[in-house]
């Protein structure tokens, strides 16, 4: 059975934060880190886990939670989401360029996108006018590429893919009998 610990020691809490930093940069779940913590420590995973949620929470920030952006940073997103995409890259890789690898930033950035898409439909295509007028190919971010792959969530309901499962199946079987009853009679 693990010890009862009452407080952190300021070893332990950098640890914490060292173990942490080295699972997101080697792009590990921060588990990872607590699982490691709590093994040192005689602590439960679980334990470990709210402790450093706890402390990034108490942590002053350096940066303000929200910050919004300003016309001519939303502009120059668009712009330049509009002119990735026209050269065939994701919104995904374009944002986490932007950012510089931060993948915080890349979030921030993509769901700034993704939200304009959606709240100001007139404004992404003002900027696309912008750029079609300067000779920029820019696809319609608002038309789906009918070759690009589906990517997201698959469907909730299952029923047309068991459909097609079973068509399959129903044609394999029908398949594998005609087989058998060929090589019966040959």
């Amino acid at each position: 059975m693990k010890g009862t610990h009452t407080g952190w020691t300021e070893e332990e809490d950098a640890a914490l934060l060292h173990a942490a930093r080295s699972a997101r940069k080697a792009r590990q779940p921060l588990k990872t880190a607590f699982d490691e913590i709590a093994e040192r420590t005689s602590r439960k995973p679980n334990s470990v886990r709210n402790h450093y949620y706890t402390q990034l929470k108490s942590a002053e920030r350096t940066e303000p939670s929200f910050l919004p952006f300003s016309e001519e940073e939303t502009d120059r997103l668009l712009t330049t989401v509009l002119l990735a995409l026209s050269k065939g890259q994701s919104v995904r890789a374009c944002t986490l360029e932007m950012a510089d690898g931060d993948t915080r930033r890349m979030l921030r950035f993509q769901n700034k996108y993704r939200a304009l898409l959606k709240s100001q439909p007139q404004r992404v295509q003002k900027i696309r006018n912008t750029l079609l007028a300067k000779g920029c190919p820019v696809p319609d971010p608002f038309v789906r590429d009918p070759d690009a792959p589906h990517v997201g969530r698959p469907p909730k309901t299952t029923g047309d893919l068991e459909r097609s499962i079973r068509a399959l199946l129903d044609t394999l079987c029908r398949n594998l009998l005609a087989l058998t009853q060929n090589e019966s009679a040959g």
